[in-house]
C-alpha cells in the first residue's frame, strides 16, 4: 500500500493531537454515547497540554465530520495549531479510544484500516445495459456513484439479418450480418468502460467485480486493455436478470474483496520470508531502525496489535531517523520519545516506502520487519 496519502499529517513541526474514535451507530443513543467518549479523550489532550485551540476544532470536526451511517465504525482525527489536518473514517471501530499529544502523529491505525478496507467498483452488465456501482474504502450511508446504462439493441434491425433466441440462427449461429449485433455490442461495452473508468477514478478503486453474460464480459475486458488498465478484474456470478441477481453479485463482491486483501497480505508475507533468507529483508524492531534511517525500506510490514510496543526515539529535525537509543540520533538534543508505531511510520511514509499489515495465522501480531530496496552488506 502507497503511504502517500499520510504526508499532509507530517508537514508541520508543531505538536500534533491523534484522535481514534469509536463512532458506532447501533443504537438511539449512539450520539450521547459518542459525546461522552469524545469528552474522555478531550480530558486526556488536555493533560497532555494541547492547546484549547486544537481541542476545539477537534471537537467541531468530530460533530461535523461523524459518520451518519447504521453500524460499526471509527474515526481518526489529526489537528494541530488549532486546525484540524485531516479525517477519515475508520471501516472498523478502534479497539479502544486512544489519543495522544505529540511530535508526531499516531498514525499507524489508519494505515492498518486502509489496508484492510479497499475501495472498489462492481459491474453488472449484459449486452445492452450495465449497472456501475463505485464504494469507497470507508462507511458511508451508500456508494459513492451508481449509474445506470442503456446501449443500443437489435430491435429495429432486420429480423433475417439478428439472430438470437426464437431464431434459427441463434446467437453463436451463422446468419447475414451477424457482425452487425456484435459491433454493436462492442460498441455498448466500450461505452461502459468509460464509465467505469470513470467510477474507478472516483474512489480509486483498487479492483473491479464484474458478473452478468459472459460475451459482453469479454468485450468488456478487451475495451478496459485498451485503455491500459492496470486493476484486476475478477468474475463474479451474479449480475443483470432482477434484484436477486444483482444482489447476489454485490454479496459475492463484498465476499471477493476480503478474499482479494488477504491473498494480497500473504503475498506480500511470503515475499517477506523469501527475502529474509537471502539477506534482503529484516525481521524485527531493531533490525528494522536502521534500515528505516538509511532509507533502505522498500515495504515496511507492522502488526496491528499495539499493548506491548515500546517506545522508541525519534529526531524533530531529521523525521527519517528513528533509534532505540537516544545517543544513536545524529543531533541527541533534538530527540523525543514516541511510540515505536508512530515513529517507525513516519520514517516509511517519508521515504516512500510501501506498507503491509503483518499477520500471525491470519490474527493482528506485534511483530515487525521490512522488505529492503537492495541486499543488506552485513
Amino acid at each position: 500500500m502507497d503511504l502517500g496519502f499520510l504526508r499532509p499529517l507530517y508537514e508541520s513541526d508543531a505538536p500534533i493531537a491523534s484522535v481514534h474514535l469509536d463512532t458506532s451507530r447501533e443504537s438511539r443513543d449512539a450520539d450521547k454515547k459518542i459525546e461522552l467518549r469524545w469528552r474522555h479523550l478531550r480530558a486526556t489532550l488536555d493533560a497532555l497540554g494541547a492547546d484549547q485551540a486544537t481541542l476545539n476544532a477537534l471537537e467541531t470536526a468530530i460533530v461535523e465530520h461523524n459518520s451518519r451511517s447504521f453500524g460499526t465504525h471509527g474515526q481518526a482525527l489529526f489537528a494541530s495549531q488549532g486546525e484540524l489536518i485531516s479525517a477519515y473514517t475508520l471501516t472498523e471501530p478502534p479497539d479502544q479510544d486512544r489519543a495522544t499529544w505529540l511530535p508526531v502523529p499516531d498514525a499507524l491505525p489508519v494505515a492498518i484500516d486502509r489496508g484492510r478496507h479497499l475501495p472498489y467498483v462492481v459491474v453488472a452488465l449484459d449486452r445492452v445495459n450495465a449497472h456501475i456501482t463505485a464504494y469507497p474504502a470507508y462507511p458511508a450511508e451508500g456508494p459513492a456513484s451508481e449509474q445506470d446504462l442503456t446501449g443500443a439493441s437489435l430491435r429495429g434491425l432486420d429480423v433475417t439479418s439478428r439472430g438470437g433466441p426464437g431464431n434459427l440462427g441463434g446467437y453463436n449461429g451463422r446468419f447475414p450480418g451477424k457482425h452487425v449485433a456484435q459491433e454493436l455490442w462492442r460498441e455498448n461495452t466500450a461505452k461502459v468502460a468509460h464509465h467505469v473508468r470513470e467510477a474507478v477514478a472516483d474512489v480509486a478503486a483498487d479492483v473491479v467485480f464484474v458478473g452478468g453474460d459472459d460475451e459482453a464480459i469479454a468485450y468488456l475486458r478487451d475495451n478496459l486493455g485498451e485503455r491500459r488498465t492496470e486493476l484486476p478484474i475478477v468474475v463474479l456470478p451474479g449480475g443483470r436478470g432482477g434484484t436477486d441477481a444483482e444482489e447476489r453479485l454485490h454479496q459475492a463482491a463484498a465476499e471477493a474483496l476480503h478474499q482479494f486483501v488477504t491473498s494480497d497480505q500473504e503475498r506480500v508475507a511470503a515475499d517477506f520470508r523469501s527475502k529474509l533468507a537471502h539477506e534482503q529483508a529484516v525481521a524485527g524492531t531493531e533490525p528494522t531502525l536502521p534500515m528505516l534511517s538509511e532509507a533502505r525500506v522498500r515495504t515496511l510490514l507492522m502488526g496491528a496489535e499495539r499493548d506491548a510496543e515500546p517506545h522508541l526515539w525519534g529526531s524533530r529535525t531529521e523525521p527519517v531517523l528513528v533509534a532505540a537509543q537516544r545517543t544513536d540520533l545524529d543531533r541527541p538534543e533534538a530527540a523525543f520519545r514516541a511510540p515505536a508505531s508512530a515513529l517507525m511510520l513516519r520514517s516509511a511514509v517519508m521515504t516512500d516506502s510501501d506498507f503491509t499489515e503483518l499477520l500471525e495465522d491470519g490474527e493482528p501480531t506485534t511483530d515487525s520487519g521490512a522488505i529492503l530496496r537492495f541486499a543488506d552488506p552485513s
